[in-house]
């Protein structure tokens, strides 16, 4: 990669030491007014659904619409309503993180089990652009956070792998889910279980 090339992408993807908190692209605000960015002007009507799990979203949006219409709603008209969702609809919260693993996750045990300082340069500058651009600002802020903790591990394809499950069990923590046995990772995203239920 050109030298002008390498200086746009780490002018692009580098993260800050500095006291400053830290920041996404997106910069989308969680308040009621739904803005898209700082000083960007753009606001929507509804919220960010990639902000927030499937649940919240549906009652906020359902809270906005019984403004609008003056209609009362209850639990069997959510429950109706979330039996009707269309499978194509945007990624919640939820989901998007879900995908997002798995595909870090699948990415990681496919790395090169010995990869070129350029590979582990770009893989590091993925990781930082990820958590620059990741759509959930909460979640990017905190990852980013993370990083500059704990930098990314790209030495090795084992390295990068064991980094990216202590990333996914701090998370798992913040939310009270179950840790991941990081020694199965290859059993979950590479060679399927041991037992043979993925043959």
């Amino acid at each position: 990669m050109s030298s002008f090339l390498t200086d746009i992408f780490h002018s692009l993807f580098s993260l800050s030491s500095s006291s400053l908190p830290p920041k996404t692209l997106l910069q989308q605000s969680h308040n009621e007014d739904y803005e898209y960015g700082i000083g960007s002007g753009l606001k929507h009507e509804r919220p960010c659904r990639a902000c927030n799990d499937f649940k919240t979203w549906i009652k906020t949006n359902r809270n906005q619409q019984s403004k609008q219409q003056q209609q009362k709603t209850d639990n069997n008209n959510n429950s109706e309503l979330i039996d009707k969702i269309r499978s194509d609809c945007p990624l919640d919260k939820d989901e998007l993180g879900r995908n997002t693993w798995s595909l870090l996750h699948t990415m990681s045990v496919y790395y090169p089990e010995k990869p070129t300082t350029d590979e582990q340069e770009l893989m590091k500058n993925f990781i930082k652009g990820l958590a620059r651009f990741y759509p959930c600002e909460t979640c990017a802020k905190d990852f980013q956070t993370e990083i500059h903790n704990d930098p990314p591990q790209t030495e090795t394809r084992h390295s990068l792998s064991m980094w990216w499950c202590r990333q996914h069990n701090r998370v798992n923590k913040k939310l009270g889910k179950q840790q991941f046995d990081c020694t199965k990772l290859e059993q979950r995203w590479l060679d399927g279980w041991s037992d043979g239920s993925c043959d």
